[in-house]
């Protein structure tokens, strides 16, 4: 195998996933959401704070967090802009997670979990 095959195959990779349904229409719905700025900033707080609360909340307040973080959803998500963006950037994700479970399948590596 030659030396830049993988890097051409990770841009292949790259331009199939650009050209994806899930990547044009998260595209598409970033889009129309940073048209309302105060909007799109209310949203990446929340992607902020839920990533937070993913990785690193502790367990002493964590019930309070995740209540606190279903209701601020709820509130975004009245907005049927923010609503069609945080669908959209699920299913992107939820493709990029495909392709690296892929990817781990498709060599031998012993990973536990996988």
């Amino acid at each position: 195998m030659e030396p830049n095959t993988i890097e051409e195959s990770i841009k292949g990779l790259l331009e199939a996933i650009k050209e994806s349904p899930e990547y044009l229409e998260f595209q598409k719905q970033s889009d129309i959401l940073k048209k309302k700025p105060e909007l799109k900033a209310r949203v990446d707080t929340f992607r902020a704070d839920n990533y937070k609360v993913q990785n690193e909340c502790d367990s002493d307040n964590l019930s309070e967090v995740v209540e606190q973080m279903g209701k601020e959803s709820a509130e975004l998500r009245r907005h049927p802009e923010v609503n069609a963006y945080l669908d959209a950037e699920l299913a992107l994700c939820k493709m990029m997670q495909r392709i690296c479970i892929k990817l781990g399948e498709g060599i031998d590596i012993d990973v536990p979990g996988m």
